[in-house]
């Protein structure tokens, strides 16, 4: 996309994306439930209310254009009926949706509000909707948007003679902002038939159908796994609870019980949600899981070990192994480019890795992550650097293409038709399915060995007291004082030089390498994007700028 706004044109063709949904959501009496975060109650409206109610913003949103071309609707704030029905109301009336993050905790508030109103202006939005405190902040910023309170917005218009916009399959249905993980967060454009190709795909790859099933979600709307879940949900009319990612990270296991009680057959995750469970999974109490039939687990590197602690915590309570579905996707195509056959269950490729130096072979276990969905195409190309042999498989680059992917970034241009998509992911395949052992740009050089940084920080979090999710494994260049591997860790406890110890024993136990140095910082120090996913590079300029401070000279040993 060379320009940074989007601009939308009638083709005359039909909205197949908010035909399906609209299909969807009046078909039958399935609901739509979200939790209310204050009043811990659940608010449920049947579907065909939630479609109502999108046409009344459908009509709103038309109006306020006042015969010019309607911008972008921008959402912010937790989930609630009104929201994700602007969802279906922005693509009723032909314009994109782009939902961003709170303030993450500790963030100074108003300059979250004036950064999150400048990039819905760059990215071409008009009116912003939404509640609770992140609106009000958002709405002491002076400027252009309109931004109003979406369960107020468009009540008691008249919706008796409104059509749907038409619109090609190629018009914006999604301004999907990225990870970030490895860099700046940009944005991906992504069409109402990339959209609908995924969604599409993902409901019959899990077989889902609104007789049978019902889908719960903790994850966030602004991340691409979350949208996606919900519109899953959305284009099949199953009957749908959504809960606020900040009412799960408040109490994890409280996750557990939700399934219980909605007796919820579908539901999705990433893997540090599964590995808080399999840790503590002796605290399970009461539940009830045999409704599930699948467990999604993606959204980041997936610990074999870890998500097997989970299994073994849940069966006794119901849950059946084979529901386990280790899955691989990204916003760049939509959500799920990999996901595996219901009932195929979790398994493992178990293999010998070798530093490219020669150095000693260690037995690894990687999640195997499924064939493409539908329309989709995955391959693996050469690596153009040096990377961790693994016997009997060809590691390179992870290179896709498909029906799901993205126009391109915002600013930048389009993909060509048919052009591979560079992942940034290093792996290979086994029978067809794909399996993911690292990120390219993330592979550490020490001493000659090429590491990947995951294996090395799973290590590390093994020893008590270190968070698990809050270690980054990085080199320190030879022109440092003490060159070699270093290893920055959240560390809560009163014993860090025991705790160092340990940390450099599990380290060179796994991975057969002695850490230079471990720094142990204070929880929360190690920088996130807003889905919770650690930034390594972030992370590596603070460590050399001197602004991550250990925790001896900070003074937080607990």
């Amino acid at each position: 996309m060379s320009q940074s706004i989007v601009v939308l044109k009638e083709s005359g063709s039909t909205n197949t994306l908010a035909a399906t949904v609209r299909e969807a959501m009046t078909a039958g009496d399935t609901t739509l439930s979200v939790l209310d975060s204050d009043s811990g109650e659940w608010v449920t409206l049947p579907w065909r209310d939630v479609h109502a109610r999108a046409e009344q913003i459908a009509v709103q949103l038309l109006a306020d254009s006042d015969r010019h071309e309607p911008l972008a609707l921008g959402l912010i704030g937790d989930p609630t009926v009104d929201l994700i029905a602007a969802i279906q109301g922005a693509w009723l009336a032909g314009v994109p949706i782009s939902i961003l993050p709170g303030p993450i905790r500790g963030a100074d508030e108003e300059r979250w509000a004036q950064n999150t109103y400048n990039r819905f202006i760059s990215i071409g939005v008009g009116t912003v909707l939404g509640s609770g405190h992140q609106l009000d902040l958002l709405s002491k910023v002076e400027g252009q948007l309109t931004i109003a309170r979406v369960g107020e917005y468009g009540l008691g218009v008249d919706t008796a003679s409104f059509t749907a916009r038409n619109c090609s399959a190629n018009t914006v249905a999604v301004l999907q902002g990225t990870a970030g993980s490895t860099g700046d967060p940009k944005t991906a454009v992504l069409s109402a038939s990339a959209v609908y190709s995924n969604a599409i795909e993902l409901v019959s790859r899990l077989g889902l159908h609104r007789t049978r099933d019902t889908g719960f979600s903790w994850l966030p709307l602004y991340h691409d796994m979350g949208l996606m879940f919900l519109l899953a949900g959305m284009t099949t009319g199953i009957s749908t609870y959504i809960v606020p990612n900040t009412a799960f990270a408040a109490a994890p296991f409280k996750w557990m019980q939700w399934l219980t009680e909605t007796k919820a057959t579908v539901t999705a995750a990433p893997n540090f949600a599964y590995d808080i469970l399999g840790r503590y999974g002796k605290l399970l109490r009461d539940i009830d899981l045999s409704h599930l039939r699948v467990a999604i687990s993606g959204g980041e590197p997936i610990d074999a070990d870890a998500f097997d602690k989970f299994l073994d915590a849940v069966e006794p309570f119901g849950f059946r192994r084979n529901a386990a579905a280790p899955a691989y996707g990204m916003a760049e195509s939509a959500c799920a480019v990999t996901m595996p056959a219901v009932g195929e269950g979790a398994h493992y490729d178990e293999v010998t890795v070798t530093p490219p130096d020669g150095g000693e072979p260690i037995r690894r276990r990687y999640a195997i992550l499924g064939k493409p969905l539908g329309g989709m195409q995955v391959r693996i190309v050469e690596p153009n650097t040096d990377v961790p042999r693994i016997d009997g498989r060809s590691v390179g680059h992870v290179e896709i293409r498909g029906t799901s992917m993205m126009r391109g970034y915002l600013g930048d241009a389009d993909l060509g038709e048919g052009e591979w998509f560079s992942t940034g992911d290093l792996g290979y395949l086994v029978d067809d399915r794909l399996v993911i052992c690292g990120r390219a740009k993330e592979v550490i050089i020490v001493a000659g060995r090429n590491l990947f940084p995951i294996e090395i920080e799973r290590a590390a979090a093994e020893v008590a007291g270190v968070r698990r999710g809050g270690v980054v494994a990085m080199a320190r260049g030879e022109g440092s004082s003490r060159p070699g591997l270093v290893i920055i860790a959240e560390y809560r406890g009163s014993e860090p030089e025991k705790a160092r110890s340990e940390v450099m024993a599990e380290v060179a136990s796994a991975c057969g390498i002695v850490p230079a140095d471990v720094i142990f910082v204070a929880p929360d120090s190690v920088p996130r994007t807003t889905s919770g996913k650690i930034r390594r590079l972030e992370t590596r300029q603070m460590a050399e700028d001197g602004r991550l401070v250990p925790i001896e000279q900070a003074g937080v040993l607990q």
